[in-house]
């Protein structure tokens, strides 16, 4: 391939790889890594003390030189949507200071995972269930919409969830609010952990407005056992373009950064390498 070619493959390359991290020096040292945003858990915007206790912590961020752009474990398992101890005017509190603070210090897009929250009781109703996750995410919609942020459903493995397993199902829920501050997250560590066909992710792809990835324990991509190669061009076939952050733990390990530099170049080699592949132009006709 050209320089210029390969220039053009870049620029048309617009996701983004980020680094799912809670520690002010992890998050200091992201860009030294390469990582082009940090995203944050939720417990960071500490949403149940007061707006003093907040305001170093956002100092801070604002600080760090690194782009804050998102932000997980939204809802904890304290504060529950599902079930007959739900407590509406505390969850609007938690989702109001939550929202609002995640939007101060930059963050664009949330992804709603959570799966203590929603966990269904037993012997609670499943319709039940359902109605009660439908109330929560119309109303997460628009206090997301007011706060100029998107959040993002998350399909969590049956390992992790009793509700909200597969992308459909995240689809169907979007489908059902229809508002266009509430998508749809795909991660990968989910997909492999209920093999999931991957055309579902091609399938959400007008829906799609977030992505995480891993490997296997939550281990740094592409430095363990599992194949990202499926993944991202199953994101580029749905035509998606946005953010991909890497959801792992060990981020306090004092080797970890070199590492986390090492799965973030292997993984723009491998998307740099599946986008020329789909660019090159078809092998012409056999030479007699």
């Amino acid at each position: 391939m050209s320089l210029a070619a390969a220039r053009a493959v870049q620029e048309e390359m617009a996701v983004r790889f980020g680094l799912c991290a809670s520690d002010l020096k992890v998050i200091e040292q992201a860009h030294d890594w390469g990582y082009d945003y940090v995203e944050i858990g939720a417990r960071v915007l500490v949403p149940f003390e007061d707006a003093r206790a907040f305001a170093p912590i956002k100092a801070r961020l604002r600080a760090s030189g690194m782009p804050i752009e998102a932000l997980a474990g939204f809802i904890p398992g304290s504060v529950p949507i599902v079930g007959p101890s739900v407590d509406p005017a505390r969850v609007r509190r938690y989702l109001e200071t939550t929202i609002e603070r995640a939007a101060e210090v930059g963050v664009q897009v949330i992804n709603w995972g959570s799966a203590e929250s929603k966990r269904v009781p037993p012997g609670w109703p499943f319709s039940r269930a359902w109605e009660q996750i439908e109330q929560t995410a119309a109303l997460i919609a628009d206090l997301a919409a007011a706060a100029g942020v998107v959040v993002v459903i998350e399909p969590i493995n049956p390992r992790e969830a009793n509700i909200l397993y597969y992308l459909p199902d995240a689809v169907q829920l979007a489908r059902t609010i229809d508002h266009p501050n509430l998508r749809v997250l795909v991660d990968y560590y989910h997909v492999m952990k209920q093999n999931e066909p991957l055309a579902h992710v091609q399938e959400a792809g007008p829906w799609l407005a977030h992505a995480h990835t891993s490997d296997d324990e939550r281990r740094l991509p592409c430095l363990g056992d599992w194949d990202q190669r499926p993944f991202l061009a199953a994101l580029r076939a749905a035509g998606y373009d946005g953010r991909l952050s890497f959801e792992v733990r060990g981020t306090d390990d004092p080797a970890f950064g070199p590492r986390a530099a090492e799965s973030l170049r292997r993984m723009r080699e491998l998307a740099q390498a599946i986008a020329a592949a789909e660019a090159a132009p078809p092998p012409g006709p056999p030479v007699r």
